[in-house]
């Protein structure tokens, strides 16, 4: 439904232009690009990768207790009575949904911590982006991702925005 609201919206834009006879500008940028050389990524991803190294630490502690657990089941299980297998397959299910449930927990904290470590970034780049679709009187501005074709004709602003970031 989005992609239907853009391309009417584009149609209508090039129907009113067309009758004005005015030329439109359009251009794209490589928003990954820009974003993979801004130094603040940099310093997200070292953030992001502590994080993940620290949950990653706590999870191999969480299944070494599980496989203990389970390898002392395995070895002990025929001479325990039902009431011990029934607890000790217990314990052995708990540890299991705790690590399920650690690692949910662990994976939407770096989402989160994701997201707002890029929020500043998205912002900047956002805002290069219009100053430059500004200052070179463009109407319309897209990320290359989102592309489906350009001409060899359409404007690339990839280092404009670069530029006008202060990334070489």
């Amino acid at each position: 439904m989005k992609h239907l609201l853009t391309t009417l919206s584009l149609l209508l834009t090039f129907a009113f232009a067309s009758a004005q006879n005015t030329h439109v500008k359009l251009a794209h940028y490589d928003e990954a690009e820009v974003i993979k050389m801004m130094k603040e990524t940099e310093t997200a991803e070292r953030t992001l990768k502590s994080l993940s190294d620290q949950y990653e630490a706590e999870m191999v502690k969480m299944e070494g207790e599980y496989t203990r657990k389970a390898a002392e089941y395995q070895k002990e299980q025929s001479t325990w009575d039902e009431t011990i297998k029934r607890v000790r397959m217990e314990e052995i299910h708990t540890i299991k949904l705790k690590m399920q449930n650690y690692y949910d927990m662990a994976s939407k904290t770096l989402a989160d911590k994701r997201n707002e470590l890029y929020a500043p970034v998205y912002k900047k780049i956002e805002q290069a982006v219009a100053e430059v679709a500004k200052e070179q009187g463009f109407l319309y501005v897209w990320d290359v991702k989102d592309l489906k074709y350009h001409s060899p004709q359409a404007v690339d602003i990839t280092g404009m925005i670069k530029r006008k970031l202060g990334i070489k």
